[in-house]
């Protein structure tokens, strides 16, 4: 006998429990958000002549190797010839005809391809994304022994602990070790790279299993250590940063004097645990402490350090905590404040902006500070959706767009709802010069601007990325920003309904079909 179907409300209330807290991480934030995009985007694109200096010999060799790869593989004769030739390729140029191949056809590499011809030079790089990668060709590598500086594992989910920390001890040399994304990776392989890799400059951890405590070794025994990443790893916590701190922190002789790139995002630490590992890095650069439990600036052990790169997006920060703490470093270069209010725990809904704490005020107070700071080049403010609340004509977004975001190379508003066309009227030009603004990308994504933000838009001659995903701009007012925007490379048109389906993933060439029309 059958199962009776659910009641309406219980298959409601599965639904909102599947729905995730606005501004938690998700699937995308854990991995790769670039190789689990919707295969429903709609991205336009297009090659623009070079203005760059001419590549050298031996790129120009490699990119008509690989052009002409498929043609070599289908003649046995020509194969064997190649391969050949693969042998004898100097190992320095091995890890960058690699690279080409990985991109352009990776169902061609084979396990024994992999391990005769490409397991060798100063860095190897093997990603999930290659279908013959499997666990002989991760414990192959450690053929590559002390001439190996670099070594990149990104993705392998399914190898155990052991796979990554069998290969580890024959390679003394190493400096760089990548595991991002090996979700097994745990303490096995961190403390083998403590006790074998001591000239380890960057080590990164993220969205693998080292608890805390497996760092002690990796931390003493590696001094020359300048970048760290352990984003996203499940099990770290106050209680279990505890361990780490007790066997490392508490000594106040502990210096990390090296560390420049400290990346905490997604972890479940709050401030006290936060401050401890911060104020142990007196020389950071880079910081990012997005969708942790930070709810307080640290203004006292940032101040010494000369941070270029800060991300806090999804942070319990208040305004004018955020204001004050900005203030504070005239050197920042990237600056990440997405989401503002949302935190990692927050459960608040989607579309609700009662916790955001980026308002029109705050942004204001920002950018009266922001406009003096003359190394800022990217800025993101993704998601705070009170801005333009209380001000839809002109008001703080309009400030900001004239002050600040016109003088940086890469700004996203993408999800700021209440941004409309007159608000980026501030890309207008400013002086007798006429000088455009320096925008390289410009993310517009899910905002309110139409037809009429096309003249803004059109001032921006440097873009090379446009993205304009769930706006109301039509065919034609992108016709017109194409015209003056000759490096423009990549348009985001993803559910824009005022223009065609068809259109949206081909539009360059709608551009030129009605260029020659009229």
């Amino acid at each position: 006998m059958s199962k009776r179907k659910a009641e309406p409300s219980q298959r409601l209330a599965k639904r909102r429990r599947g729905v995730p807290a606005f501004g938690a991480e998700t699937e995308d934030d854990r991995v790769n958000l670039a190789s689990s995009l919707s295969t429903a985007s709609a991205f336009s694109t297009r090659s623009v002549p070079s203005t760059g200096p001419m590549p050298n010999l031996s790129v120009l060799c490699a990119r008509s190797f690989v052009t002409n790869l498929r043609a070599l593989h289908e003649t046995r004769d020509d194969w064997e010839i190649t391969l050949k030739w693969l042998k004898l390729m100097p190992d320095n140029l091995v890890p960058k005809l690699f690279a080409m191949l990985r991109s352009s056809c990776p169902q061609i590499l084979t396990n024994a391809m992999i391990t005769s011809y490409f397991l060798r030079g100063p860095s190897i790089v093997l990603t999930s994304d290659v279908p013959a990668v499997n666990k002989t060709t991760i414990l192959a590598i450690a053929g590559a022994g002390n001439s190996l500086h670099e070594l990149h594992l990104t993705g392998f989910a399914k190898f155990a602990d052991s796979v990554f920390a069998t290969v580890l001890p024959s390679m003394p040399s190493l400096r760089v070790l990548v595991l991002r994304g090996c979700a097994k990776v745990g303490s096995a392989t961190a403390e083998a790279a403590a006790r074998s890799c001591p000239l380890l400059s960057t080590a990164n951890f993220n969205y693998t299993a080292v608890p805390p405590v497996a760092l002690v070794p990796l931390l003493k025994n590696c001094p020359d250590l300048r970048v760290l990443k352990l984003a996203g790893i499940p099990n770290w916590t106050d209680a279990t940063f505890a361990k780490l701190s007790s066997a490392v922190f508490q000594d106040g002789s502990f210096v990390l004097k090296n560390i420049q790139t400290l990346k905490l995002r997604q972890l479940g630490l709050s401030n006290s645990s936060v401050n401890t590992f911060l104020a142990c890095c007196p020389n950071l650069t880079r910081l990012d402490l997005s969708f942790t439990h930070v709810h307080r600036p640290f203004p006292g052990v940032l101040a010494e350090a000369t941070i270029e790169k800060l991300s806090l997006t999804s942070t319990a920060i208040s305004g004018v905590d955020v204001v004050a703490l900005i203030s504070s470093l005239p050197h920042i270069k990237s600056l990440a404040l997405g989401a503002l209010g949302g935190g990692q725990g927050s459960s608040v809904a989607v579309g609700n902006t009662s916790a955001m704490t980026m308002t029109d005020q705050t942004l204001e107070s920002l950018t009266d500070v922001l406009k003096h700071f003359e190394q800022l080049e990217k800025i993101s403010l993704v998601g705070n959706t009170k801005l333009g609340v209380t001000s839809r004509r002109g008001g703080a977004l309009e400030y900001f767009i004239q002050c600040v975001g016109r003088k940086c190379k890469y700004l996203s508003l993408s999800g700021v709802h209440h941004l409309q066309s007159l608000h980026l009227t501030g890309l207008l030009p400013q002086d007798a010069e006429n000088q455009p603004p320096r925008l390289e990308q410009l993310i517009l994504n899910n905002t309110g601007v139409d037809d009429d933000a096309a003249p803004y838009l059109a001032c921006c001659s440097n873009l090379v990325v446009l993205e304009l995903a769930g706006t109301k701009i039509s065919s034609a007012g992108l016709f017109s920003v194409i015209d003056t925007c000759p490096k423009l490379q990549t348009l985001n048109l993803t559910s824009c309904r005022s223009v065609s389906v068809t259109d949206r993933r081909r539009f360059f060439e709608a551009w030129k079909h009605n260029s020659e029309e009229t």
